[in-house]
């Protein structure tokens, strides 16, 4: 459990070194983490989210997902992405990683190939595939089954070790827009005691304040906005004598108004 403060900013900016770039064994759901592993594990999804330069991604490139269809099975909503890699080297061979909350990242493939618009492919394309976004069984198709505001984070590393690229895909998202501003709220542990607040399209450079409300608890925390009108930041909901309940984050300036709501605690992780 986090000590007070329960509102810590985590930086965008957060640097993306080798440690970012190969996660430790986190075992979320096998133990209970101390305050400096939670941090270590949230700032790790923030680096997969952000997709900062560094050094084995000096561009910035990042995984990008389209969606194709949504079924379901035995009862779950299974949602169906093709994925791109803009800009990665077609030359070389890639294993593609999935990482999802609760568990630790683990590999989907060691064959995975792009063709020339970044396509994620089962082999080498051929010619006649290299510019197509519709190759059918040659695509790599991702299957996501998740909670409603549950990230799933992917990663391509070529087998060279010299690139390692994420992306993150949220299916479900709890979010809200509102002239330009966009906030969201991610699952960051499977059971909402701790998530990530994402904030987009707010005025750059600034120090933004918003409401946290969980019970009839209220607290003011602050985006740090970066030039891009970006910002995230990290909430550990609690309410005194309860497990559960629901955290409600809110911001109100003259630009916009957008408020996103999202239960934590015993039983409130649910797949959809």
């Amino acid at each position: 459990m986090i000590p007070p403060p329960r509102i810590a900013f985590l930086t965008a900016q957060v640097c993306l070194c080798l440690a970012l770039l190969v996660p430790v064994s986190f075992a979320q759901a096998s133990k209970q983490m101390n305050p400096y592993e939670t941090q270590d594990l949230l700032q790790r999804q923030i680096g997969w989210d952000e997709n900062q330069p560094n050094v084995k991604n000096p561009a910035g490139l990042f995984l990008q997902f389209s969606k194709i269809d949504e079924t379901t099975s035995s009862g779950k909503q299974i949602a169906q992405y093709r994925a791109y890699a803009f800009g990665v080297p077609e030359s070389k061979k890639y294993t593609l990683t999935v990482w999802k909350i609760g568990s630790d990242p683990h590999t989907l493939s060691s064959g995975v190939y792009v063709n020339a618009k970044g396509l994620l492919m089962t082999h080498k394309p051929r010619p006649e595939q290299e510019y197509s976004d519709f190759l059918g069984d040659d695509e790599y198709h991702l299957a996501v089954q998740a909670a409603r505001a549950e990230p799933v984070r992917y990663a391509l590393a070529s087998t060279d070790k010299q690139l390692f690229v994420s992306g993150t895909v949220v299916p479900f998202p709890r979010e809200d827009t509102d002239r330009g501003c966009r906030l969201e709220v991610r699952l960051a542990e499977p059971d909402g005691r701790a998530v990530l607040i994402y904030a987009d399209g707010l005025p750059a450079n600034a120090e933004i304040p918003f409401q946290q409300l969980t019970a009839d608890d209220t607290r003011t925390g602050k985006f740090s906005v970066n030039a891009q009108g970006h910002a995230v930041t990290t909430v550990y909901p609690t309410a005194s004598g309860k497990d559960r309940g629901s955290l409600r984050v809110s911001l109100a300036i003259p630009e916009c108004s957008v408020a996103v709501e999202i239960p934590w605690g015993a039983g409130s992780y649910r797949q959809l």
